[in-house]
This record gives C-alpha cells, sequence and structure tokens, in this order.
C-alpha cells in the first residue's frame, strides 16, 4: 500500500490554489488548482475526504469529475486500490513527506534523454527547414 501526500502547495501571490498530490516513491501523482469556489472542497477531490458537502452542481459536478480522474490516475500509478492519500496541512513536519520531496527533487535533477534522430529522419527535418514547400514556385490559373 503506497501512501499518496496531498497537501497545498500554494504561494501567498498564487491566484489559485495549488494542491499537490506526491507519492511516497517521490513521483508527483498530480497539481491540480482550485479557485476560490472549489478549494472549500480540495480534500475530496484529492481523495483525501470521502464526503462532498456542497449542493451547488456548479460547484459540485467539477468536484466529482476531478476525483474521478484522479482516482484514476492513483490507481493506474499504484495498482486498483493500491494506495492511501493523506491530507498534510503542515507537510514539513511529517518525515515520511520530507523523504518523498527529496526522491522527488533527485528524479527532477536526473538528466533527460534527448530524443535519438537517424541520418534520414534527420535529413528529411532540415530539407522542411531549408526547402519549405511555399518558397517553390506556383502556377496559378
Amino acid at each position: 500500500m503506497k501512501t499518496i501526500f496531498i497537501f497545498n502547495d500554494s504561494r501567498p501571490t498564487d491566484h489559485l490554489q495549488s494542491i499537490v498530490a506526491l507519492g511516497e516513491d517521490g513521483q508527483r501523482v498530480g497539481c491540480i488548482k482550485f479557485d476560490s469556489y472549489t478549494a472549500p472542497h480540495c480534500q475530496f477531490a484529492m481523495g483525501a475526504q470521502h464526503l462532498l458537502r456542497e449542493d451547488d452542481p456548479d460547484i459540485a459536478d467539477p468536484v466529482h469529475a476531478t476525483r474521478a480522474a484522479l482516482l484514476r490516475r492513483y490507481d493506474a500509478v499504484y495498482g486498483a486500490g493500491n494506495w492511501m492519500p493523506m491530507w498534510l496541512d503542515a507537510p514539513a513536519t511529517n518525515g515520511a513527506w520530507r523523504r518523498a520531496l527529496y526522491l522527488f527533487r533527485q528524479r527532477q535533477s536526473q538528466p533527460v534523454e534527448g530524443a535519438q534522430f537517424g541520418n534520414a529522419a534527420l535529413a528529411g527535418i532540415l530539407g522542411a527547414i531549408f526547402n519549405p514547400a511555399d518558397s517553390v514556385p506556383h502556377t496559378t490559373h
């Protein structure tokens, strides 16, 4: 069972609340931005609460859709039901969260492999750049 840490990663100057789902293995599973209407329901949307206390469909419908998408994402990353969301009000005080953040930063600092193109592909790309079709004279009638 994997723990998914859910926490508010917003800055004081942010207009939207950034709520992040970070797996214990350092994988960022999601980051959702909530406005002032949906922010009170972010814990439900992120899977950390089980009950939504909102009757207005203009708010409830997008919150339910966000929750459904995130729960599918959690299942895709860790396996169906093999995860447990945990809301953290003060994530920096949680040692397991600090370890997950360390792993996340390690992953982010790894160099990204560049795309490998063969000679024929590179020739085709360069040909399209230096000999664009619109530079060829056209005959119009």
